[in-house]
Formats: structure tokens, sequence, C-alpha cells
């Protein structure tokens, strides 16, 4: 077994989610599901996106379309975020120039 990966059984046991919720966030696209030796795995990679799919989920009551929805824009605001930031630190370069 590859040491980046949680066993998929494993995965939802720790979470104490249903399988058709992991398998619905695979075929949108949301996580990575990694078959091996006739053994599914989920890369550690994947871990932290998944925990915040269960709470949005399980505590927020919200369904797949909605977490694909919440996480498109989630992304789009750290893009936006690090655009900023980016503008920000040539604004401070120019104004240290003048």
């Amino acid at each position: 077994m590859n040491e980046n990966r949680i066993l998929y059984s494993d995965c939802i046991r720790i979470y104490q989610v249903e399988e058709n919720f992991i398998d619905s966030l695979q075929e949108s696209g949301l996580i990575h599901i990694v078959s091996e030796n006739e053994q599914k795995y989920i890369e550690y990679d994947d871990l932290d996106d998944l925990e915040q799919f269960v709470r949005w989920r399980y505590d927020w009551d919200i369904n797949i379309e909605g977490i694909e929805a919440m996480h498109h824009l989630l992304g789009k605001v750290r893009a936006l975020q690090a655009e900023v930031e980016r503008l920000q630190n040539e604004l401070d370069f120019y104004k240290k120039i003048f």
C-alpha cells in the first residue's frame, strides 16, 4: 500500500459516512478514489476537502450539487485573494520606487 493513501473502508468508518456519499463525491470529481490490488484508497491530499464536504453534508444538510457549487465558489474566492495579494505586493513595490 502507498503510504499517502487511506483505505476507502477505513475512511467510511472514521468519518462515519455512507458509501454512496463518498461515491457521489468521486463521481462529481471532488475527490479521487484509487483502485489497487482489489482495494480502494483515498489519497491523503483529498482528506482536507473530504472533511469539509462531510461537514457541509451532515452538519448543514447540503446536497452534492450544493457541495460542488460551494467548492467551486471557494476556489474562486481563494484565487481572487491570491490575486489581491499579488497586486498589493506589486503596488508596495512601486510605492517604494516613487
